[in-house]
């Protein structure tokens, strides 16, 4: 090669690797700034008042430090309530969390699952129980507000006969989540295991999660 195509050599890569400068971070820093975002809302269905608890998810230290105060993301959630919103930030590389719910009073009452987030996730988090056992689930919150009518969504701790105006519609699944169902009569319109399920705190033309059991409604929240 002669001295001068030496020359061009040496300049093309000094130039290419200031280009590559100018472009800006590396992968592992532009990850680092890539961040995502997911909302929840936590149901306590509990017997009990009730701590919920959000953290990064490792898969080396699996559910340490869960329980620790500062984890807490709604704290003193009433017994059949609804606790407050919450907003989580993550990198996009980090997007398994960690949820747990704990009795406020006695910390011997504890339960916990991951879970997997996707960017802008609009989340319920359910803590429930069935035969004395505990347990947490994740659905996402969903809108189906149509005119005059209540459109509710049924999360059931059991199997049990789902009636509209006294007309047998579906059989619940245990820990699942219906679909919509439209109801016009607030006050009996809608039947679990033939309990009357009251709507009418409620408004006409909104969307709902009901969470039930064999008694009936547990929560009524809003979706």
């Amino acid at each position: 090669m002669s001295t001068s195509n030496k020359g061009f050599s040496i300049a093309l890569l000094f130039g290419v690797a200031a280009a590559l400068s100018g472009c800006g971070e590396s992968t592992d820093e532009l990850d680092d700034k890539l961040t995502h975002q997911a909302n929840m809302s936590f149901i306590n269905s509990l017997d009990y008042m009730a701590d919920f608890h959000v953290k990064k998810r490792s898969i080396s230290t699996g559910y340490s430090g869960l329980f620790d105060s500062d984890n807490i993301a709604a704290g003193d959630v009433e017994a059949n309530a609804v606790g407050s919103r919450y907003n989580y930030s993550y990198k996009v590389i980090n997007n398994m969390i960690n949820l747990g719910v704990k009795d406020s009073i006695n910390a011997n009452k504890e339960e916990r699952i991951n879970t997997t987030l996707s960017n802008n996730d609009d989340l319920w988090v359910i803590a429930w129980q069935s035969s004395g056992k505990r347990a947490l689930s994740v659905i996402d919150k969903k809108q189906n507000n149509t005119a005059d009518v209540f459109n509710v969504r049924l999360f059931a701790n059991g199997e049990y006969d789902v009636s509209i105006d006294d007309k047998k519609v579906l059989t619940t699944k245990k820990g699942r989540v219906t679909a919509f169902l439209a109801v016009s009569n607030c006050a009996n319109g809608l039947k679990v295991a033939n309990q009357a399920i009251d709507l009418c705190a409620g408004n006409f033309g909104a969307s709902y999660l009901l969470v039930v059991d064999s008694n009936g409604k547990r929560v009524m929240a809003e979706e």
